[in-house]
């Protein structure tokens, strides 16, 4: 078990496949792939994210809140994910534009049993960080209610700065789906997942711990891409109708 802890910067566009594969043409020259992908750095990206049931967590979101959040299980891959298929239980905290993730490897059993993790916690083998992040999320499950609200899949291009540029990262994300039913990821029933985005418009992020390199600005303005601020775990709950069964809770 690991856990990662990255404070950084991150910026979102909204672009077209034309302009993903041009941006990514230019880019080729000063970034690498991501060597957790395939030769081109392209892997699938699948997450269970968990909210109130009042969707709390999105209205936070949409309301602007300066400081918030979201708990999610994420795996990578294309792997049929079992009870023991490791993967990252994970907390994502923003502070203003300052992005905090902390990530425990877990196995998928113990990962989705938030109930018990007071529990998990008090084992000898985990570090102290391991630790500080298990109870985070335990304290976040007990006190805000939390439950599994949406599964989100898509896949990612991702290329990597290299040793000239260590804590830059760009990834474009493509096929993005969605949906409020069957949530766990022991599933295998994808094909009824909902695009929460057209198939040809692509989530641009450039994340980097301080600040982006001018070129890479300048490419962004070259190929015409314009900051977008926009949510994964919102956009598909409002693909999905989720905001329509939180009217029916709340008129109950």
């Amino acid at each position: 078990m690991r856990v990662k802890s990255i404070v950084r910067y991150e910026l979102k566009y909204l672009i077209t496949w034309q302009q993903r594969d041009a941006l990514i043409a230019d880019l080729q020259q000063q970034m690498q792939p991501d060597s957790h992908g395939d030769a081109t750095g392209n892997y699938t990206i699948t997450s269970l994210y968990y909210d109130t049931a009042t969707y709390d967590a999105y209205w936070e979101k949409i309301e602007g809140e300066k400081q918030r959040r979201k708990v999610r299980v994420r795996t990578y891959g294309e792997q049929t994910v079992q009870p023991h298929t490791l993967c990252y239980l994970e907390i994502k905290q923003r502070q203003d534009k300052t992005l905090t993730k902390k990530r425990v490897l877990l196995p998928y059993s113990d990962a989705v049993a938030l109930d018990t993790l007071d529990s998990l916690a008090q084992r000898p083998d985990l570090s102290e960080s391991d630790r500080a992040t298990i109870s985070e999320v335990s304290y976040l499950y007990h006190v805000r209610a939390l439950q599994p609200a949406c599964v989100v899949r898509y896949n990612r291009l991702a290329l990597n700065g290299g040793t000239e540029y260590p804590d830059l990262r760009v990834t474009f994300d493509t096929e993005l789906r969605g949906r409020i039913h069957d949530l766990t990821l022991l599933s295998t029933g994808h094909a009824d997942d909902i695009y929460f985005l057209p198939p040809d418009i692509c989530i641009l992020e450039i994340k980097a711990n301080h600040s982006v390199p001018y070129w890479l600005a300048q490419l962004a303005n070259k190929h015409h891409c314009t900051m977008r601020r926009i949510s994964k775990y919102c956009t598909a709950l409002e693909a999905c109708g989720a905001l329509l069964a939180r009217q029916k809770i709340i008129q109950t």
